[in-house]
């Protein structure tokens, strides 16, 4: 398990333990061996029993799917409470129609001891995490970090939600969260798109069906997924779901979420969750505007999820020639990538060595960016040609998850990778 500390700001007294020494005797008393002791645990302490009664609470609320039992959980003096009414009735009612989401609250004991020892009022900030699941598409939970304030007003008193505050921008909104949507679900996908976008949803579902098929056809299946979730998006939130993304002008996009622990989230740790068999990471795919244009929109659709699936190796940084030559090789097909791009390929090949594999702005903002697409995708058509599809998925789970022996770091390039490269570029007499 990786850990990366974050803020956790807790505010409290600290505690107190006090002594009495007791007196000699007289006629009316009897004499003490010793010191009365007050336990050194008195006063107000937040205690594991006092986070999980109130998740309890919070889960009773979401499992309701009635965003006044929520709200009643929140101090109604809470400036936000009017953004959290609207969120969340929002999302009741996209979850609700859906029927495929599901999620629970995580709310974490802090680090350290909250305790007032005189036994007043305890107030702290921490984290407050929703952890989300969609039905076939995520092997593990997707969680939402929350800034929140909490309060226990006395020893005996329940803890209590005073403000819950934004999510935390990385992954954020969802597409639930922007519109009111619907979904068709397919055998290899969940399509979900606005009540306006009904028509074009059933109109290309079949097409986004046969794309993601491919996809599921062609890379090693994540344990526990089975679909692709794919959002229809419109000009609005093209590229701007889920914490947005840096390339701004392309016609789809793959967003990327992490397995994080929720239970180490909600004290305020990031920790990557590492459960032997099971995925490091799941993805979104946003279907823009444009896509539905392209009279590629099939191999557009297959791209994407290869992206999805190839999340399974995620450990956070990988190189973008490794992830889109993946998805080029993956929505193609080598044969077919090489008859169709062969000549333009080798063209290129030597500048995508030069500047594509040394960092995301040499590939993406480059006006030969098509073409570093295509160089890329011939890599892998190289490494199947030489050693089949399990050279071409080792090659790849070693990038994404970092392997110090031959990761690619931004601004460099590795021995490993000069290697592959000079081969790919003598396989394609370049």
């Amino acid at each position: 398990m990786t850990r990366i500390d974050r803020r956790t700001l807790l505010v409290g007294a600290t505690g107190l333990v006090l002594t009495a020494c007791g007196g000699g005797s007289g006629p009316d008393t009897k004499a003490t061996s010793g010191p009365n002791i007050v336990k050194p645990n008195a006063g107000t302490v937040v205690t594991a029993e006092d986070t999980a009664a109130l998740r309890e609470k919070l889960g009773a609320a979401f499992r309701s799917g009635d965003v006044e039992q929520l709200l009643a959980l929140i101090d109604p003096e809470s400036f936000a409470i009017e953004d959290v009414r609207k969120r969340w009735t929002r999302r009741f009612e996209n979850f609700d129609r859906l029927g495929f989401v599901t999620g629970e609250w995580y709310v974490g004991t802090p680090t350290g001891r909250t305790r007032n020892g005189a036994g007043g009022e305890v107030e702290y900030r921490g984290d407050l995490v929703f952890a989300h699941q969609v039905e076939g598409c995520d092997a593990q939970q997707v969680v939402e970090s929350y800034s929140a304030e909490f309060r226990k007003q006395s020893e005996d008193a329940p803890l209590e939600l005073m403000h819950l505050g934004d999510a935390e921008a990385a992954f954020d909104p969802s597409i639930w969260d922007v519109a009111d949507v619907d979904a068709i679900e397919t055998e290899h996908a969940w399509i979900v798109f606005r009540g306006k976008d009904a028509a074009r949803a059933k109109r290309f579902a079949p097409r986004i069906e046969d794309g993601a098929k491919r996809a599921f056809d062609l890379m090693p299946r994540p344990k526990g997924v089975e679909k692709v979730f794919y959002s229809l998006t419109w000009n609005d939130v093209d590229g701007k779901l889920y914490g947005g993304v840096a390339v701004g002008d392309a016609d789809a996009h793959a967003y990327y979420h992490p397995f994080l622990d929720p239970e180490e989230l909600a004290t305020g740790q990031k920790a990557t969750t590492d459960v032997s068999g099971l995925p490091r990471a799941t993805g979104r795919v946003g279907m823009h505007e444009s896509a539905f244009d392209r009279p590629d929109f099939t191999d557009v659709a297959c791209h994407e999820a290869v992206h999805v699936l190839a999340n399974q190796w995620y450990s956070g940084s990988t190189a973008a020639w490794v992830t889109e030559g993946l998805a080029v090789w993956g929505e193609r097909g080598g044969p077919a990538n090489m008859a169709r791009d062969g000549a333009r390929i080798r063209s290129a090949f030597g500048e995508f060595e030069r500047t594509a594999v040394i960092g995301r702005e040499g590939f993406y903002d480059s006006p030969r960016r098509s073409d570093f697409y295509a160089c890329a995708g011939a890599v892998y058509a190289y490494l199947e040609d030489s050693g089949g599809r399990k050279a071409v998925f080792g090659t790849a789970e070693k990038y994404y998850a970092g392997d110090e022996s031959v990761n690619e770091a931004e601004g460099a390039v590795d021995d490993d990778t000069a290697k592959l490269l000079a081969a790919t570029r003598s396989w394609l007499n370049a």
